[in-house]
């Protein structure tokens, strides 16, 4: 792979999707106009978020250097040098702030503080367990909040609070996987307990549904019918497939886009989807 590809991790850019989730929502998905403002704020993410990674692989370099398998990345092995390595990542840093701030203002807040919270997470708060996992969950906050700002919608505390703890879920289940292997590869993972990850992440995903069953009574979902209802067992299967396939395979916690390879909670998250948009757009 092409080093300037690798480094910019473009795998990583599906945690912007979460910035769809507002104007989906919102009913708003097949307005052609909103959907590029989003489209456009979901590049301004990945370029963001790619360009933190190049500054965090500068920061570390000498260390990744004596890593394993982080010497074999394209700064730590000498495919790109350290001045390329800092033009090419405050370039991309630019470029994501200028795409934002051509959507609205708003938008550029919200990248900018995607940007600052990454910063501070790897200078400082990732050598500690537990304000790690809640500080990296707040990155969620900031792309869900991006994607709601781009079309000009204020956000309810649903959009808020419930991508919030699914971004911890995420996190407790990155560490959980993380410590099946090895406790060097961060510093805070000799601060964690597995069976306390274990239970943290079933308790967090307790929480998931039953935010999300409230979202579905209480939400302003358009025809509030059983047809919305429908997507609660549907929920509670996907979700509970995802915790147990993590639970039994650490590559799955510690990676969760490697659940595209999981038919059967890739079933439940089209059919999840598939109601949710009939009800919001078709119902």
């Amino acid at each position: 792979m092409n080093p300037y590809v690798e480094i910019v991790r473009p795998w990583q850019w599906y945690k912007n999707v979460v910035a769809f989730l507002g104007i989906f929502f919102a009913g708003l998905f097949l307005d052609l106009h909103a959907l590029l403002s989003v489209t456009i704020t979901f590049f301004a993410l990945s370029l963001a978020s790619s360009g933190v990674y190049v500054i965090n692989d500068i920061i570390d370099v000498e260390k990744d250097r004596l890593h394993p398998k982080k010497r074999n990345r394209p700064l730590p092995s000498g495919r790109i040098s350290v001045p390329a390595a800092t033009v090419y990542g405050y370039a991309l840093v630019a470029l994501a702030l200028l795409l934002a701030y051509s959507v609205n203002a708003l938008v550029f807040l919200s990248v900018s503080a995607l940007i600052l919270n990454t910063l501070i997470y790897s200078l400082f708060l990732k050598r500690f367990a537990f304000i790690d996992v809640a500080d990296l969950a707040l990155n969620f906050l900031f792309r869900t909040l991006a994607g709601v700002f781009a079309i000009g919608v204020y956000p309810s505390y649903w959009i808020i609070i419930i991508p919030y703890f699914i971004a911890v879920f995420l996190a407790l289940l990155k560490r959980y996987g993380e410590l099946q292997r090895t406790t060097e590869a961060r510093a805070s993972l000799q601060q964690y307990d597995a069976d306390t990850l274990r239970v943290l992440s079933a308790v967090t995903l307790g929480i998931i549904l039953v935010l999300y069953t409230l979202y579905v009574f209480d939400s302003h979902l358009p025809h509030k019918t059983i047809t919305a209802v429908t997507t609660l067992p549907i929920a509670v299967f996907t979700l509970f497939r995802w915790y147990n396939d993590a639970m039994r395979n650490p590559d799955l916690a510690e990676d969760a886009a490697k659940m595209v390879y999981d038919r059967g909670f890739l079933l439940g998250l089209a059919l999840w989807a598939a109601v949710l948009f009939a009800v919001i757009y078709l119902i």
